[in-house]
C-alpha cells in the first residue's frame, strides 16, 4: 500500500512539474510554423508571420523529414552547418570549461542550420524543390538554386532581406560587417559545454556563483550529451513552444506570454537565469 501511495505522490508530483515548465507545445501557432495557413483557427496564417510558404501546407517539413533524413535524430531536414565558428570567450568570469569549447554541439548546430547568419531557409536536406524567398517576404516551395555563395536561393542578394539584416534578431551568427559571412557566436550566452564541469571548477575555486545541476534541471532547463549535463540552446529554447503573440506583437490567445521567446521555462524575475546563476 506505501509503494502505491508514493508512486500516486509521484505521479501527481511530476504532472504538476509538467504544468508548470513543460510550456505549451503547439507550433502551428509559432514562427516556426511556415506553412501556407489561411485558417485563423489552426494556427498563425501569413499576415501574422515574417516567412510563409506560398504552396505548402506542411508544418513539419521545414526542419524534419520521414524520410532520409540527416542527421537521423531528430530526423532533421536542414542542410548541416560546416563553418568555424567564433564563440564566446570574453567574460572574465567565465570559466576555462566554457572557454576550451570551439564548435557548437550537435544541438545548437540543428538550431544553427537556420540561426547560424549564414544559411538561408531555403536549404532543406531532403527533396528535389527548395524554398524560394520573394520580393513579398513569402517563401515558396519550388525555387530553383543559383548558389555561388554556398547557402543562398536565387536573388536573395537583391532582396536585403531582414533574415540576413543585422538587425534581424533571429539571426544570431551575423556579423555587422559582413551579415552573410555568420558563424559569429561571440556576443551569444556560451553553449556545448559541461555545466556540471564549470559548475565543479567554481567549487574548486571557493566560488558560488553557480547552483548545482539540479538546480535548473528541477526548473524545466534541459541538458544534452551522454551524461545530460552539456548546455546548449535546447537548453532554454524549444522552437515549439507558442508564447502568445505574432512576430508585430498582436495578441494570439494561444500560448504563455512568460515563455517569449520560446523559452523552457518563464524568465520572469530572471527566474531562468537564476536557475544557473547564483546572484
Amino acid at each position: 500500500m506505501k509503494s502505491v501511495v508514493q508512486a500516486v505522490i509521484l505521479g501527481m508530483v511530476m504532472t504538476a512539474w509538467t504544468a508548470v515548465y513543460a510550456g505549451n507545445n503547439n507550433i502551428r501557432w509559432t514562427a516556426h510554423n511556415m506553412s501556407n495557413n489561411t485558417d485563423a483557427g489552426s494556427g498563425l496564417t501569413q499576415g501574422q508571420r515574417h516567412f510563409v510558404s506560398l504552396g505548402v501546407d506542411q508544418v513539419c517539413i521545414f526542419c524534419h523529414t520521414p524520410h532520409y533524413s540527416e542527421p537521423a535524430k531528430p530526423l532533421w531536414n536542414k542542410v548541416m552547418p560546416t563553418q568555424t565558428f567564433k564563440m564566446y570567450t570574453s567574460s572574465a568570469t567565465l570559466t576555462n570549461t566554457a572557454k576550451a569549447v570551439t564548435a557548437p554541439g550537435p544541438e545548437s548546430l540543428l538550431c544553427l542550420s537556420c540561426h547560424d547568419g549564414r544559411t538561408a531557409i531555403n536549404v532543406i536536406h531532403t527533396g528535389n524543390y527548395g524554398i524560394a524567398v520573394g520580393s513579398d517576404q513569402k517563401v515558396d516551395i519550388g525555387g530553383d538554386y543559383d548558389d555561388p555563395f554556398g547557402a543562398h536561393p536565387t536573388g536573395d542578394f537583391s532582396l536585403n532581406l531582414p533574415m540576413f539584416g543585422s538587425g534581424y534578431r533571429a539571426n544570431l551568427g551575423k556579423t555587422d560587417a559582413d551579415p552573410y559571412a555568420g558563424s559569429n557566436l561571440m556576443d551569444d550566452h556560451p553553449i556545448s559545454f559541461s555545466y556540471a564541469a564549470a559548475y565543479q571548477e567554481k567549487v574548486d575555486a571557493g566560488l558560488s556563483s553557480l547552483r548545482p545541476i539540479e538546480t535548473p534541471k528541477s526548473q524545466g532547463l534541459r541538458f544534452f550529451g551522454p551524461n545530460r549535463d552539456r548546455m546548449e540552446c535546447s537548453t532554454c529554447h524549444d522552437p515549439h513552444v507558442a508564447y502568445g503573440y505574432t512576430y508585430d506583437r498582436q495578441d494570439t490567445g494561444v500560448g504563455d506570454k512568460s515563455l517569449t521567446p520560446f523559452l523552457t521555462r518563464s524568465n520572469e524575475g530572471s527566474a531562468m537565469c537564476l536557475a544557473c546563476h547564483n546572484k
